[in-house]
């Protein structure tokens, strides 16, 4: 082995089995990483051939006495592929050959040894099930080629007879050639797999440039090239994370591309739209420092607190110190106090809906106004929100001619002069009492920075989570964004992500009216990385009979979202009593645990905070440890312990099991929500917005979930999966 520093490339598989290790063992695979960058000829070392391997480039390199790792050394590169105790680090390197794809020109890494298997499982399966057909018999040759398929696996493909067969061979599959696999499993076509896959038309490398090989976007979801030293150390500290280094082709492509204007990727939960917009951020503030410009910023922007408390915590993990010096992440509501306190704005805003100064501002309103009008505080209070906030309304003239489509309760001109009267005295009132609703310091915003447009330093926003934010919160995002035009703004200023599947608070926009223009630069993700398909396909049947719309003037759909794995199918159980329940939820958190799970990869969703409360203290009397997951901060993984968090501080989280709990009649929605819809209209927006919530919920599950109530279980679950079980009191 040659003295001289090579190339390192890390292959995720090799993260993945180092993860798995004794932390001292761990510990001593970094240092040998380390060394290998420095010095492969070490004496340390400890080069070995790996006899009877199929690969003649494979090698092994010592990490103690008792663990090897496998190393490939080809074209003055050396490759990390596998960890693992000496004997079984053999056994896994003897049937793998690495090979470059001459379609997609991706390295691909393929166990041989699944083509014995998947024959032998051919011919059982013939016996046992004649007359079952094969699972990709509609499939040439050609076309397992076009979308990547190492012609060598190509006996172990045409062998599998359902999708189970697939799953099984996964680890000997290469990641790429699986994932289109799956998709042509699921049912898209060979033009549609070429396109969810992000693949080129042609390849762009020579045959036996390995080297060039393991830089193409293909290879790089794959492999990690270890260029920087501080980058290679601080990701070996916390290899777990080291998973956020990868991406998708298909993603890598919506992340490092002059688009020429604002861009809007959608796609269903688990699909990586938050990895994408946080690559995204990165690759903005390395553009930044590119072009030497040390005042830029990048804006990452979402709705919540919570939200923008886990994306600046991953984000650390992700950045360089350099790279998060240039990125502001912060949520909007927060960004609109600080920048209106800086330009002397003297009003108090309102974010708390049941404010009592807001209440008392409405009292006097309707006391003076709206005696006898027919309409209910709670149906005014909507109409406000929802007509005069959504659309920036500030005369009666607008309201008289504005379009209220899709309101229940139809007014006409008389009344809503009335109306107007009312919303005016309460607009009056804020102002009088020194306070002010949001969209009011939005639009307050705008106007300082319409008069001062180069007030700040930013050169880009990456907006997460876009279905929670309001029209007037688009508005204020469109004046922070620089224009493209502007000679000091980052490549394509404006990156936006979301699902309206998602929607969780009820606030609607259209981008075009905000002056958002995304025409042409509308992407898609189709496949969740995340959720099992069974845990999917019920999260998808909650949101039956909603009308979803894709963030702009259109609607959206969920054709062609699919998961990448299978696993356990969703129980679903309905107890007599609250005790019935507690019993299947801990008999549940045990099977987890025999299943491997962690107690801190298990979380327990309520509705509400009483509910949580509640189940928290039977977990401590059961013996269990918890951790509640605390609004506006980030989940912390290092403590131990069962995560507890309401269904809306889990947005933006992921767990192997979550548990929705007390889903119950009068809780999913509560009683007291629903008692104030004043129209047929106003309750279906409220009962989407409920399924929107458990359709987040339970995706924020990786492998197992579990759904339970006692007593009367919500309406909005029933008939989705009969009861499991039927659980002890």
């Amino acid at each position: 082995m040659s003295g001289r520093r090579p190339e390192i490339h890390i292959m995720l598989d090799f993260m993945a089995a180092q993860s798995k290790l004794p932390r001292s063992v761990q510990s001593k695979t970094s240092k040998l990483i380390l060394q290998l960058k420095s010095d492969p000829s070490a004496h340390g070392i400890n080069w070995e051939t790996i006899e009877g391997a199929r690969d003649r480039h494979m090698k092994s390199a010592r990490v103690d006495l008792h663990h090897r790792a496998i190393v490939y050394e080809r074209g003055g590169v050396l490759v990390l592929l596998w960890v693992d105790k000496h004997d079984d680090a053999y056994r896994w390197a003897r049937n793998r050959v690495v090979e470059i794809n001459p379609t997609t020109s991706s390295v691909q890494v393929s166990d041989l040894g699944l083509i014995e298997i998947a024959q032998e499982n051919a011919t059982k399966s013939a016996i046992e099930t004649p007359a079952i057909e094969k699972l990709f018999r509609s499939y040439s040759d050609k076309d397992l080629s076009r979308v990547g398929v190492p012609e060598s696996l190509f006996p172990a493909v045409r062998a599998m007879s359902t999708e189970f067969d697939l799953e099984a061979a996964k680890s000997g599959i290469p990641a790429d050639a699986y994932d289109a696999l799956v998709c042509l499993a699921a049912g898209f076509s060979v033009e549609e797999t070429i396109e969810e896959m992000g693949l080129g038309s042609k390849p762009t490398v020579v045959a036996e440039d390995f080297a060039a090989a393991l830089k193409t976007d293909e290879s790089r979801r794959t492999f990690w090239l270890a260029e920087d030293d501080e980058e290679l150390r601080r990701m070996l500290d916390e290899p777990l994370e080291f998973w956020r280094i990868f991406l998708h082709p298909s993603q890598r492509k919506l992340v490092q591309r002059t688009w020429g204007g604002a861009v809007l990727v959608r796609g269903g939960a688990g699909t990586g739209k938050t990895v994408v917009a946080m690559h995204r951020a990165r690759w903005l503030a390395d553009a930044i420092a590119k072009r030497n410009d040390q005042n830029g910023r990048v804006l990452f922007t979402t709705f919540t607190t919570n939200l923008a408390a886990d994306v600046a915590a991953n984000l650390q993990n992700l950045c360089s110190k350099d790279q998060m010096s240039r990125i502001e992440v912060v949520n909007v509501d927060r960004w609109v106090v600080e920048f209106m306190k800086r330009n002397g704005y003297d009003k108090t805003i309102l974010y708390m809906d049941d404010d009592t100064r807001r209440e008392e501002a409405w009292e006097h309103a309707v006391s003076a106004f709206g005696q006898g009008i027919g309409l209910s505080l709670e149906f005014l209070k909507d109409e406000w929100r929802q007509i005069v906030q959504a659309n920036g309304l500030s005369e009666l003239k607008d309201y008289l001619r504005v379009q209220r489509t899709g309101r229940g309760t139809p007014l006409d001109r008389k009344t809503k002069e009335r109306v107007w009267a009312i919303f005016s005295a309460y607009r009056a009132r804020l102002d009088q009492e020194g306070l002010s609703e949001p969209e009011d310091a939005y639009r307050a915003a705008r106007e300082i920075l319409s008069a001062k447009p180069a007030l700040l330093p930013y050169r880009a926003v990456v907006v997460d989570e876009a279905q929670d934010l309001g029209a007037e919160a688009f508005k204020l995002i469109a004046a922070i964004a620089p224009k493209v035009e502007d000679a000091k703004a980052a490549p394509d200023s404006l990156f936006i992500v979301g699902d309206a599947h998602q929607r969780i608070y009820g606030r609607k926009a259209s981008m075009t009216k905000c002056g958002i223009d995304v025409r042409g630069r509308s992407r898609k993700l189709k496949v969740c990385y995340r959720t099992s398909d069974e845990i999917r396909r019920w999260a998808v049947a909650v949101m039956e009979g909603v009308s979803v719309d894709d963030l702009d003037e259109s609607s959206d759909d969920l054709r062609g979202y699919r998961s990448l794995f299978h696993g356990p199918v969703p129980e679903v159980v309905t107890a007599k009593t609250i005790a019935g329940e507690m019993n299947a939820l801990t008999d549940w958190i045990e099977d987890c645990k025999d299943d491997g799970i962690d107690e801190s990869d298990i979380c327990i969703l309520t509705r509400l905070n009483a509910g949580l409360k509640d189940v928290g203290e039977t977990l401590k009397q059961k013996g269990y440890k918890t951790v509640q997951i605390v609004p506006g901060e980030a989940d912390n993984r290092a403590k131990t312990g069962i995560r507890l968090s309401t269904m809306h501080r889990s947005k933006g989280l992921e767990f192997a099991a979550v548990a929705l709990v007390r889903v119950n009649e009068d809780i999913v929605p509560p009683k007291g929500l629903l008692s104030l819809a004043a129209d047929a209209a106003i309750r279906k927006s409220l009962l989407a917005n409920e399924k929107s919530l458990i359709h987040v919920s339970a995706t924020r599950a990786k492998r197992r979930l579990l759904v339970s109530s006692s007593g009367q279980p919500s309406e909005l679950i029933a008939g989705l999966e009969p009861a499991q079980h039927e659980p002890a009191e």
